[in-house]
């Protein structure tokens, strides 16, 4: 594991635009701009002080005629934009008021868009830049078409910065696009961050960053400038302002060089910055990093904007549909953000670190942010936490008679119907009274499906996995219990069927199939997702394995051929060493048939 020395460490003294006021060249950049703007007028906001920015989600998916399970609005980009998003739009309605920010240069984040605006879902591979919307890149799949999509864009629009999200599986794409903008905007910046990041940059001590080999950060000649791990939104927003005070005012374009030195002229300058993780900048040679490390208090409720405030609502998710059978826009939401359960092969259990808890007055917050999601124009909304507000039913059910009660007064809120995320842990607890009264109260306040996590039917395997941890019944039993009761709620239920874990082999591989087509024959299940473990950089499971230092997410140009390709985030080197190519061809074949079109919503074939 590389072991970085950390420059600098942001804390929380308290808040003020650093050194804007007192420090001479600042001063001087921010009168030649303010000069500009008064000559040009207040409309040429954009053109006298703004630089292109394009945020890019990356894909774990390279067929685009596969039958991978729906993706969803990009919520991990999203929630990490919106922050900043929100500030900088100051720039644009108050240039160097109080509330900008930004010293001199700032990000063509103009407004956020809309409620005419809103329903066109269709604008963002224009030219112009009209709202934050229109700044985002969101291929879905990585094939010739979207790549060509790609290099249309960066010619049309030459961004000075780009900002690439990736979870594991999707890093050597996302090197692959950072390459690509090198190429096609030589001198724009590149910053990456995203899940992967998260789990590749440890935090074990305050003056070192610990970086895993499979961190973007080990490979030198790797097309990344700054390598951002942590809380995205507060991380990134402090990024992006040294950013902008290192950009040259008059090509628009910064080096990695410049952005550390402004990074450790800011750190010196002491005001507060909120979050806490670690930026990593390449250094001038191009052959190492500077750390630096934020320690600050989290974003104060009132500052945090909803991720769906600078962004239009696009998912389709196929479960909730219209009167007339067409699919209704699903916003996606999140309670807490990560898991606090430690199953073995979550990469969530890599970052329990960063849990957010439910805390007093978030059952209320949550049902006003489905009110703004629905006047966005949400007909749907799914949970995406891994377990729904943390698996307490006395908050679930705290939360569902608020939403209940706002029902009866909220005609948009009365006709919303969304799914959420629970485990047949919590599904099947001590108190099974309290799980009834707590479905029934989901049901009532418009709960139409529930997602839960089966994994195996096998119980040689599920004796490994912390997800069971209610031991004593047999895991077949208390699965049919769980999926019972919510059957006997009137919920509706999908299930996620993960093989690869330990204990698996040719034996738990067929009994998984059957025992999940049995549910289906038995009406417990309208949706089963068949997976295939991959290892994340920080589990129990790539570790017990012995895979952490042989994990490859960084070369380019390996292919990803069937039956990998029928699964996603299924690649050659990082899937389950328990599982041979034939056992996912079987896997593909046999749970194809035996689930129907259960399987993924696809039909049945023969293969």
């Amino acid at each position: 594991m590389t072991k970085l020395q950390v420059r600098a460490t942001f804390g929380s003294a308290l808040l003020h635009i650093g050194g804007r006021d007192t420090d001479p060249a600042l001063r001087t950049r921010r009168g030649r701009l303010r000069a500009e703007l008064d000559a040009a007028g207040f409309e040429a906001v954009g053109t006298v002080r703004a630089f292109g920015v394009l945020g890019i989600l990356a894909p774990v998916i390279t067929d685009e005629d596969n039958d991978v399970a729906y993706p969803g609005d990009p919520m991990a980009l999203y929630s990490a934009l919106s922050y900043p998003m929100s500030r900088a739009t100051a720039s644009f309605t108050d240039p160097f008021g109080p509330t900008d920010v930004y010293n001199d240069l700032c990000p063509l984040w103009p407004r956020l868009p809309g409620k005419k605006e809103r329903p066109d879902v269709s604008r963002r591979l224009e030219t112009e830049v009209r709202t934050t919307d229109d700044t985002i890149f969101d291929p879905r799949t990585w094939t010739p078409r979207t790549r060509a999509d790609l290099v249309g864009l960066l010619r049309r629009r030459a961004p000075s910065v780009v900002l690439i999200s990736a979870v594991s599986p999707a890093h050597r794409y996302a090197l692959e696009i950072a390459a690509l903008v090198k190429e096609e905007c030589p001198g724009a910046l590149v910053v990456m961050g995203g899940r992967h990041a998260d789990e590749t940059v440890r935090h074990e001590q305050a003056a070192e960053v610990y970086l895993a080999p499979s961190s973007t950060a080990t490979a030198a000649a790797r097309p990344v400038d700054v390598l951002v791990s942590g809380d995205g939104g507060p991380l990134l927003d402090l990024t992006l302002r040294a950013v902008a005070r290192a950009m040259d005012l008059s090509t628009r374009r910064a080096t990695a060089g410049a952005v550390a030195a402004e990074l450790e002229r800011m750190a010196g300058e002491g005001g507060q910055e909120y979050g806490r993780g670690s930026i990593l900048v390449r250094d001038g040679t191009g052959a190492g990093w500077t750390a630096f490390r934020v320690e600050g208090p989290p974003v104060p409720e009132e500052q945090s904007p909803s991720p769906y405030a600078p962004f239009l609502i696009r998912s389709r998710f196929p479960i909730f549909t219209r009167d007339d059978g067409t699919v209704a826009r699903c916003a996606h939401v999140l309670v807490s953000g990560t898991c606090p359960m430690r199953c073995t092969f979550c990469s969530e259990s890599a970052l329990l670190g960063q849990v957010r808890r439910p805390t007093p007055g978030d059952t209320t917050m949550m049902v006003e942010r489905l009110r703004e999601y629905v006047e966005y124009g949400a007909e749907a909304a799914f949970f995406d936490d891994s377990i729904f507000w943390s698996g307490s039913w006395p908050r679930i059910r705290q939360f569902c008679a608020e939403l209940a009660e706002a029902r009866q007064i909220d005609r948009g809120l009365a006709v919303l119907r969304w799914g959420a995320q629970l485990t047949v842990d919590v599904l099947t607890g001590p108190k099974p009274e309290l799980v009834r009264a707590g479905l029934a109260a989901m049901r009532e306040a418009g709960c139409t499906y529930v997602y839960v996590g089966i994994e195996s039917m096998s119980e040689q395997v599920m004796r490994h996995v912390h997800k069971n941890v209610r031991r004593g019944t047999p895991w077949k039993e208390r699965v049919r219990l769980a999926l019972g009761l919510l059957r006997e709620a009137g919920i509706r239920v999908g299930s996620s069927v993960l093989f690869g874990l330990d204990g698996e082999d040719d034996d738990s591989i067929a009994e998984t199939i059957e025992e999940v087509g049995r549910l289906i024959d038995d009406g417990y299940l309208m949706l089963a997702s068949p997976n295939i473990l991959t290892y994340h950089p920080g589990t129990e499971i790539t570790r017990r394995h012995g895979m952490e230092d042989r994990l490859d997410y960084g070369s380019e140009g390996i292919e990803v051929p069937p039956p990998y390709s029928f699964f996603e985030e299924a690649y050659p080197g990082v899937v389950s060493r328990l599982l041979t190519e034939d056992n996912i061809w079987r896997i593909h074949r046999e749970s194809r048939v035996r689930w129907g079109q259960v399987r993924n919503g696809v039909e049945a074939v023969t293969m």
